[in-house]
């Protein structure tokens, strides 16, 4: 999974926003407080602060696809979660657990998660 992040014009340093990556149990919408269903058998849960898929500057959406069905034999699910307050949370649904390797890339900035599969 690749996080990809342009300039804002959100007061702040552009860059790679703070993050956490977290394996959870189940997803719940910040607002309602409802589960939010995810297909998969294990869950990673990532967090941005400072991001958002909305323009501060005119509310326009800037990124609309928000639940991804990529057909990998280990990815199942990627989903929006919740998007409030400059705070985005995704949900990857997996297969299996994996151990995900976490790298930082800049020039776009990009937060990639890999997530292994055997040959």
């Amino acid at each position: 999974m690749v996080f990809e992040f342009g300039p804002s014009s959100a007061p702040g340093v552009y860059g790679m926003p703070l993050y956490d990556i977290a394996v959870v149990t189940q997803f719940i919408g910040g607002g309602s407080g409802r589960p939010v269903p995810v297909d998969g058998n294990a869950f990673l849960q990532v967090r941005f602060r400072n991001a958002s898929t909305v323009d501060p500057a005119t509310g326009t959406q800037t990124f609309t696809q928000t639940d991804i069905r990529p057909g990998l034999p280990l990815v199942r699910d990627v989903k929006l979660i919740d998007d409030f307050e400059r705070v985005m949370t995704w949900g990857i649904g997996l297969e299996r657990l994996v151990c995900a390797k976490v790298t930082e890339l800049p020039g776009p900035v990009r937060l990639v998660v890999d997530l292994p599969t055997p040959p």
